[in-house]
């Protein structure tokens, strides 16, 4: 063997053994990057971490000790430092091999977290979003933690009505126990965001801003089209102004939901239910919102438009026919009647 061959192969040997010792000594960080692409990083069958929203990097770090992936948590936090991911880190469901602190932060540096979407939609009512959600969604409303703090002093105190202070919106949250939590702190920051925003301090009052709110969903379930929100709250408004019964229909298919029927058209015989939801029976606004009203919903009950109507009726199209007298309201309805084919 010549001394050239020699020399490069005890060259060779002796790289090799370097990388070596690097790599397990958690130093082929400071290698060109190609040396660690094509390296497995940890050991065995990846685990399922979940990182809570909230938490930073040493608390991440101590949850994946807690899971068995290492023993050195303040190590790992360290390399997540190192690595400039601890101030970025998501929360998320993560698959991670146990492993080095080091290989454990660079399989985080290039894992996606898992998020899943949950959807509140406008003109879900509270016990649909009950049904939906669970048991969970209910505890959650009740926590004033979960809302901003400025929120805190308008939000009721009934529970079910503070559903009209969340904003319908599909929402990222991570798959965990706690994702309705995330919802509701999430949908209550967007409505302060996109509606608390608007409000001038006078609003920030809670009786009147409540009954916004209620005049907010009554709109979300009678007007179909978003061009027609602000004309129906004008409508609502003009008949409070005048003593008139409300007489909307909604409020009577939410009385009837209270106990349990579900009611596809309003009949005549349907109006008697003795519910203080009842608008056809009791004068002014029911005594809490009957669902969750859309962004457009709220605009149109902070700014319902100067209308001369008292009347509407809807159309097949989900549009509605708007009068300002009772005899004009009357040709309406026949009109309608015969749009729909049938003597509704």
């Amino acid at each position: 063997m010549s001394r050239k061959r020699f020399f490069t192969g005890e060259i060779l040997s002796l790289i090799f053994f370097c990388l070596s010792v690097a790599y397990f000594a958690g130093l082929v960080h400071f290698f060109p990057s190609i040396l660690t692409d094509s390296i497995t990083m940890g050991r065995g069958d990846p685990r399922e971490i979940l990182v809570e929203p909230g938490l930073g990097a040493r608390k991440i770090a101590e949850v994946f000790s807690a899971s068995g992936l290492t023993d050195r948590p303040h190590e790992l936090s360290r390399w997540f430092a190192r690595l400039g991911i601890d101030r970025s880190l998501r929360p998320g469901l993560y698959r991670i091999r146990p492993g080095s602190p080091w290989e454990i932060a660079k399989q985080m540096e290039v894992s996606e977290p898992e998020v899943s979407g949950m959807t509140i939609l406008p003109g879900e009512t509270y016990h649909e979003l009950t049904a939906r959600l669970g048991s969970s969604f209910e505890e959650a409303l009740g926590d004033d933690s979960l809302f901003p703090q400025k929120m805190r002093l308008i939000i009721p105190e009934d529970t079910k009505s503070r559903l009209a202070f969340l904003l319908p919106e599909t929402y990222s949250v991570t798959p965990s126990p706690g994702a309705v939590r995330e919802v509701v702190k999430s949908a209550s920051e967007l409505w302060l965001r996109r509606i608390g925003g608007r409000l001038d301090q006078e609003f920030f009052q809670k009786m009147n801003l409540f009954e916004r709110a209620i005049i907010a969903s009554l709109v979300e379930k009678e007007a179909r089209k978003d061009a027609e929100r602000e004309v129906v709250a004008g409508v609502i408004e003009n008949r409070s102004n005048v003593g008139m019964k409300l007489q909307i229909d909604a409020t009577v298919v939410y009385a009837w939901a209270l106990q349990g029927v579900t009611l596809n058209r309003v009949l005549y015989r349907h109006l008697e239910i003795d519910s203080p939801y009842n608008t056809y029976l009791y004068q002014g606004l029911p005594p809490a919102p009957i669902c969750i009203p859309s962004e457009s919903s709220w605009k149109a009950s902070l700014e319902p438009q100067k209308v001369p109507f008292l009347y509407y009726v809807a159309m097949p199209d989900g549009s509605h026919i708007f009068s300002k007298s009772y005899s004009e309201h009357l040709e309406a309805v026949r009109r309608s009647r015969k749009a729909f084919g049938s003597d509704r």
